[in-house]
């Protein structure tokens, strides 16, 4: 698992390398900066994305599982509400309605030394979200595709004012189109 998530600067070498479209906000204040993660990638463009650096590195890069994220974001403190422990505050993460994401690892990693696993940006996971989501069924369908393509995203973001969203256990889903200014990902790699 990448230590955090992918950054602008690590996105416009993918885009000098591909010339895929650079995302909505890459170059807009507040989002512009190398070191801030990239935002409104869709599904589709991170998985792009990861087949690209698996090309560039020999590795099998792609999207974590759904199940890897949550193992990866408890950091080895299995039982706790969050990366650090149940008690929650700006100290320990990017969330409440920013104005933007933070530079990657601003704040404290967790157990596994991953930085930025709750708050900063939401992050694209591989699975459909009715593969993972127990007594839940997606339908979320903003952008027209059928619900049960959504995916999963974990971890909130600088946007989310609600506790509870910022749990390590909490998915949401969205479409694999969708590309909002919340949404980044990280990049998983078999070995």
């Amino acid at each position: 698992m990448s230590r955090h998530p992918v950054t602008n600067a690590e996105y416009r070498q993918y885009i000098g390398g591909t010339r895929a479209d650079a995302p909505s906000h890459m170059n807009q204040p507040g989002f512009d900066r190398d070191d801030q993660p990239v935002v409104g990638v869709s599904w589709n463009d991170a998985s792009a994305y990861c087949r690209w650096l698996a090309a560039q590195t020999g590795l099998p890069c792609r999207l974590p599982s759904d199940p890897e994220w949550e193992y990866a974001a408890r950091g080895d403190r299995g039982g706790t509400l969050y990366p650090w422990g149940d008690d929650l505050s700006p100290d320990h993460a990017c969330y409440d309605g920013l104005d933007g994401p933070a530079p990657v690892g601003n704040y404290a990693p967790n157990g596994f030394g991953l930085f930025d696993m709750v708050g900063n940006v939401w992050e694209w996971c591989l699975d459909r979200f009715n593969g993972v989501a127990t007594r839940s069924h997606a339908v979320n369908t903003p952008t027209g595709r059928t619900p049960t393509d959504n995916r999963c995203l974990r971890g909130g973001s600088f946007l989310t004012d609600n506790p509870l969203n910022l749990r390590i256990a909490y998915r949401h889903e969205d479409p694999m189109d969708l590309r909002h200014e919340c949404i980044g990902f990280r990049v998983a790699a078999d070995r």
